[in-house]
């Protein structure tokens, strides 16, 4: 099952489903798409004209929720509904190659369909602006979680693993970092970006940020941690140069004014403060882990509108999908929209 994010790109979807078929051609593979219909202006099973012999399903969410959380929502769908041995992930605007998925696929298919295999970047397309500010965020990643930025959403998720990943409440804000962070067995197949199929991102700087950010927040208690120690360290340097500028003439040997030991002090001071406020803190992170977060796997249901399965050529309306909580069967009426 392939699962690919798609908000009012009707044109590039199509041309995905046009690759992929030839990328697959000839493979032992049985593929099957879902396109999720991030809340488009224009629902996109009304908009979308698919190539001659393709077929898709499409996801219709009810208001967009961004990329990362239709992914969510996608996984806790194909959990529960479809049969598969395996869910590929992937961008639908063609920076992530067809070809490069059969071959996460035949990796994935090789490891027994037990481990998610991502596809890692070695050559990118972007700026070379954009390319600085990658790298910074990269060292700031590493330094706040200890994980290196290696990988974006591309990959194959093995059925034996999905049902894992859709419990995780991290995967409503990242979804490669909620597979480091759960530990997961995972692997990296190295990959070359592709070029968009068409127009540009409709990702600015600021959703770039955000994007950045809610990857670092799924490790927000080993942040919370490293920042404690980080404070902690800073304190006791302070408390060892104050105490040893008190016990010995050590200022005035270097030749210091004398109110630098009352200097040295009050930010001996305020750096026990901000370490302990910073032990407050973590306790309180590490203290959610006590609460029920958001889980995909129980709570999807709620932003879904609708699926149907699309022939080609057809510009239908996906049929409405009625909210249930029920998780042991599938909603009214969407027994008819699975089957071939």
């Amino acid at each position: 099952m392939v699962v690919a994010p798609a908000y009012d790109d009707a044109a590039a979807a199509a041309r995905l489903l046009e690759n992929l078929k030839g990328a697959f051609a000839g493979a032992d593979v049985s593929l099957r798409v879902l396109l999720i219909d991030d809340g488009s202006p224009v629902p996109l099973a009304g908009q979308l004209q698919l190539p001659p012999g393709a077929n898709a399903e499409i996801l219709r969410l009810r208001r967009n929720v961004g990329h990362q959380r239709a992914i969510a929502l996608a996984a806790a769908y194909v959990h529960e509904h479809v049969p598969c041995d395996a869910m590929l992930v992937m961008d639908a605007d063609g920076e992530d190659r067809p070809e490069d998925a059969a071959t996460l696929v035949g990796r994935c298919r090789a490891s027994a369909w037990q481990r998610i295999v991502f596809a890692e970047r070695t050559r990118r397309s972007e700026t070379a602006l954009f390319q600085v500010f990658y790298r910074l965020y990269q060292l700031l990643h590493w330094l706040l979680t200890g994980v290196r930025v290696r990988v974006g959403n591309f990959s194959v998720v093995p059925a034996s693993q999905l049902g894992a990943l859709v419990t995780l409440p991290a995967l409503w804000n990242h979804y490669a970092a909620a597979v480091f962070q759960a530990r997961l067995p995972r692997e990296l197949v190295p990959t070359v970006r592709g070029a968009r199929y068409s127009g540009s991102s409709k990702m600015n700087f600021v959703s770039l940020m955000v994007h950045g950010l809610q990857a670092i927040s799924v490790f927000v208690e080993v942040v919370a941690v490293r920042l404690l120690l980080s404070v902690c360290l800073v304190s006791g340097g302070c408390m060892a140069l104050l105490a040893l500028a008190l016990a010995t003439p050590f200022l005035a040997a270097l030749g210091a004014p004398a109110w630098t030991a009352y200097a040295l002090g009050g930010f001996t001071f305020a750096s026990v403060c901000v370490a302990l406020g910073s032990f407050s803190v973590t306790l309180g992170l590490l203290a959610q882990r006590n609460s029920l977060d958001f889980i995909p796997a129980r709570d999807y249901a709620f932003f879904v509108e609708g699926v149907r399965r699309l022939p080609a050529g057809s510009e239908t309306e996906p049929e409405p999908l009625r909210e249930w909580r029920g998780r042991t069967s599938p909603a009214p009426g969407l027994e008819s929209t699975l089957q071939p």
